[in-house]
């Protein structure tokens, strides 16, 4: 994508007329197909209308309130230091978080191992359908399951903890024990029900390319997805407050409902507690070094997604950095 200099400019000269019809097409008061508003449709590129495919915006229980202030974001466009990047991922994305827009991709759609990336839709399962107050109790079984360098929270068989303990575990430590206690206790039917439901939510928030074989990201021909769905996924758990807070925390200490203890660290070394908001780590042997993450450019949020590279940190700030270089908003 690039837009120029003009592009941008002529972006803003709409009238008042222009841009109260704009608000109520928004927000549904207005058809889509009145005439007059098909044609300022065209007239504003169709930035008007806030699609889901394209932004991610996706709503549900548990999610921020749906009644957002009307923001028109402005748009990233490409100034006179547009240069190159060679990434060595397989797969990555910079995205606009205030429009959607793209401003670099490669391999978007190509399908590959996510490793604990994974884990964003066992999040989006409990956030939407559990109750983060509720206390369930670790099986052993659970904790069988895991290879022994399975990154962890530590739990222990017989722990009384809550899905809200649960859930920082899976999202700061990347704990696979959490996220197999998630998976066997959402649901009536445990863990078959939950592998199951991922499927579904991925088939509801039109994750085209993705498909999910275990909660916590083993290597599996049936465990992948793309850095499209994956932004897309990643930016709407980023509208729930509880998500948002948990992945941008570099350390923290939890509790069981006894008082044991479970001391969290980030396995995102870019967080700063400032400029850098999350999100998720991940690593196999299959998929490589993953990273998505979300940072401050120029004062707007851009989130950047890379899949399978060598260098999941630095190619990430990159990224970024490029982002800071060539665009301007």
């Amino acid at each position: 994508m690039q837009n120029t200099d003009k592009n941008n400019s002529s972006a803003y000269n709409y009238d008042v007329k222009t841009l109260i019809i704009a608000a109520l097409i928004f927000l549904d008061v207005i058809p889509h197909g009145v005439p007059f508003v098909s044609d300022i449709q065209k007239s504003l590129g169709d930035k008007v209308k806030v699609k889901e495919e394209k932004n991610g915006f996706r709503t549900g229980q548990n999610d921020t309130p749906k009644n957002e202030p009307l923001n028109f974001s402005p748009l990233p466009y490409q100034n006179d230091k547009y240069q190159t990047l060679t990434v060595g991922a397989k797969a990555y994305m910079a995205i606009d978080m205030g429009t959607g827009e793209i401003l670099l991709e490669k391999n978007q759609d190509q399908k590959l191992e996510i490793a604990s990336l994974t884990k964003l839709m066992t999040a989006r399962l409990l956030l939407k359908d559990g109750d983060l107050n509720k206390t369930v109790i670790v099986n052993a079984g659970d904790l069988s399951k895991m290879p022994d360098d399975e990154a962890r929270m530590w739990l222990a068989a017989g722990d009384k903890v809550t899905y809200k303990t649960l859930l920082h575990g899976l999202l700061i430590n990347s704990a696979a024990d959490a996220a197999l206690t998630i998976a066997d206790n959402l649901y009536p039917g445990g863990y078959n029900e939950f592998i199951a439901k991922m499927n579904a939510e991925a088939s509801e928030m039109d994750l085209k390319d993705t498909h999910y074989d275990n909660p916590v990201g083993w290597d599996s021909a049936k465990n992948y997805s793309t850095a499209e769905d994956l932004q897309i996924l990643a930016r709407t758990l980023l509208k729930n407050d509880d998500f948002k807070k948990i992945v941008a925390t570099r350390a923290e200490t939890v509790y069981s409902e006894n008082g044991r203890p479970y001391n969290l660290t980030n396995t995102n070394e870019l967080l700063d507690g400032s400029t850098m908001f999350g999100v998720k780590t991940g690593f196999t042997n299959g998929a490589g070094d993953c990273l998505i993450a979300g940072g401050k450019v120029k004062d707007h949020d851009v989130l950047t997604v890379a899949l399978n590279t060598g260098d999941r940190f630095g190619e990430t700030k990159n990224l970024l950095g490029w982002a800071n270089l060539v665009y301007n908003w």
